[in-house]
């Protein structure tokens, strides 16, 4: 077949969107959002059945004053959520000497801003593998985001890091991303003080790690 005899691609045909690609509508992620609706959605249908038992991990870690359990509206609301998903809802404990039965699925958000990203990688997988049955799965949300300085930071490696320290399986990262048609949607960055714009958020770093079974 000589090139001038070659069909022309067609422009309509649809696009494949990779499973390491989800694709969450049109509208641009808020940036201040720790638990977004379809993120935490599109997780939970993804890595758990009906009926298991998912915990939410939230950074900066919760506080207790006395016996009495201090628990973010938005943490809260999104617990509920996971109700309504017909799973079993939870939210992290705030001691380390925790019983009860193991969990299925773990989900923790790195998605507040200016946070020590060791300090909360490290606390995360600590307490996944403390209450996680084996087999029982981790996701991390995160994303890139400028600091009060200006310096960009990432906590994917410092969540690698200390996930594979803690024996867990580095198994896959997924981007979750608002898609129309076939490009990425996201917010205008506004300028910063000094002129130059900040890294816009446009998507959202979904990690997986296994806990697997020993002996």
């Amino acid at each position: 077949m000589t090139p001038s005899s070659r069909r022309p691609r067609s422009t309509s045909a649809p696009v494949r969107v990779p499973s390491t690609l989800w694709a969450l509508g049109p509208e641009p992620l808020d940036p201040d959002d720790r638990w977004p609706e379809p993120v935490l959605a599109h997780t939970i249908a993804e890595f758990s059945e009906p009926g298991s038992r998912v915990m939410l991990v939230g950074w900066p870690a919760p506080t207790a004053r006395g016996n009495l359990r201090v628990l973010e509206p938005d943490t809260a609301a999104a617990v509920a959520a996971i109700g309504d998903l017909d799973r079993h809802g939870l939210d992290a404990p705030t001691d380390r000497n925790r019983s009860g039965e193991p969990v299925d699925l773990v989900i923790a958000s790195l998605l507040a801003e200016h946070f020590d990203p060791i300090a909360a990688a490290e606390h995360v997988a600590a307490l996944a593998t403390e209450v996680m049955a084996m087999g029982g799965l981790l996701v991390v949300l995160s994303r890139c985001r400028h600091s009060d300085s200006g310096v960009l930071t990432d906590p994917a490696g410092s969540v690698v890091a200390a996930a594979q320290a803690a024996d867990l399986l580095y198994l896959q990262h997924i981007i979750a991303a608002p898609v129309s048609g076939t490009a990425v949607t996201a917010p205008p960055a506004d300028p910063a003080s000094s002129g130059t714009a900040p890294h816009v958020v446009a998507h959202t770093d979904v990690f997986v790690f296994l806990q697997p079974a020993h002996g």
